[in-house]
């Protein structure tokens, strides 16, 4: 019987075969890693809120953590490719670590416009406060049916409130959004007698050195508001930082 004999020999064999078996071996779905902790507390990487509604919710988000210490984020993107969304969040919050450490009061809305998928990922202190079947109420009756209606701001800004009022239901009640370009904070105070003296003295004593030597004057004057300047800038709104909290995998996820 007559031995046929492959055509290609040699390392041209070998390249074949492993191409063939490249070619059988079906591809794998690129996987998304996990992203840097996040420097605000609402980050939106493909754009889907409008400025206003971003900054508004950053700014009632940052307030309510200074209230009452609890870290609630969230964070939108378009994928989490190949990874499972559940084993995402949970990898993002333990890389992430929002809430304090020991009370582990940290909250994730994560929110994917390409997989329309979106999850409650919830730290272990505030478990009892959003269960499972709250977060997913939340997802199903507020934020899905405003993202399949086009509302994408309403789905974040309500979906947040009804989220700051599941934690607000044991104690404080939820910190209402601060309009926007504007941060929040206590109103003034009443000066006391005593500071209102120490204004009084140096405003008299600044005007009795423009009369007698008016260069000098001018020079501190000029001095003190510059430096007023340079310390504005230092002393405008901080970012996000990770307190140190766990989560368990509780929460909840949807899709729209």
């Amino acid at each position: 019987m007559p031995v046929i004999r492959s055509p290609v020999t040699g390392p041209a064999a070998a390249f074949a075969a492993a191409a063939a078996l490249a070619l059988a071996v079906p591809a794998r779905a690129a996987e998304v890693p996990i992203p840097p902790a996040p420097q605000r507390w609402v980050t939106d990487t493909v754009g889907l809120l409008s400025p206003g509604v971003l900054e508004a919710l950053d700014r009632q988000l940052e307030a309510y953590e200074r209230q009452t210490g609890h870290q609630v984020l969230v964070w939108i993107g378009a994928t989490t490719g190949d990874t499972p969304l559940e084993e995402f969040a949970v990898k993002a919050f333990e890389k992430w670590k929002p809430g304090r450490a020991g009370k582990d009061d940290g909250l994730v809305f994560f929110l994917f416009t390409q997989d329309r998928k979106t999850k409650i990922e919830v730290g272990y202190g505030l478990e009892d406060r959003v269960t499972d079947l709250i977060a997913s109420r939340v997802i199903r009756e507020v934020v899905a049916p405003r993202l399949q209606g086009g509302d994408p701001d309403g789905a974040l800004r309500e979906g947040v409130a009804a989220l700051l009022s599941a934690i607000d239901a044991a104690g404080t009640q939820a910190v209402p959004a601060p309009a926007p370009g504007r941060a929040p904070g206590p109103g003034p105070r009443p000066l006391s007698t005593a500071q209102k003296v120490v204004i009084a003295v140096v405003v008299l004593g600044f005007l009795l050195l423009l009369i007698t030597n008016p260069s000098l004057a001018i020079w501190l004057l000029l001095n003190v508001l510059s430096g007023s300047g340079r310390g504005g800038g230092g002393s405008g709104r901080g970012g996000w930082s990770a307190g140190g909290g766990r989560s368990g995998g509780g929460g909840a996820t949807g899709s729209w």
